[in-house]
């Protein structure tokens, strides 16, 4: 009876448990389709949304924010130390 009640109060813990507890699937198909750029094909303008390819941080593009062209591609970062480590390894950063 024990085993019984116990089962029973386990299950009940399961399906009580709130979704940010439980396991994600990742971002949804509308959460990738807002998702800031990593690259662009032209260059931004200031206030503009950036992902910094290094950090994955989203931050707003400022005049004085670090910047790369590569591949004709434009990447901006949002310190000045990810431009060293994007500079030794850019394919790494632009999958």
């Amino acid at each position: 009876m024990k085993s019984t009640i116990s089962t029973l109060a386990l299950t009940g813990f399961l399906f009580a448990v709130p979704p940010s507890v439980q396991a994600k699937e990742g971002p949804s198909k509308a959460a990738q389709a807002k998702a800031v750029a990593k690259s662009f094909r032209s260059p931004q303008k200031e206030g503009s949304k950036a992902t910094c390819p290094v950090t994955g941080e989203e931050f707003t593009i400022a005049k004085n924010t670090a910047h790369a062209e590569y591949k004709g591609k434009h990447v901006y970062f949002c310190c000045p130390g990810c431009k060293p480590a994007f500079d030794k390894n850019p394919e790494k950063y632009l999958k």
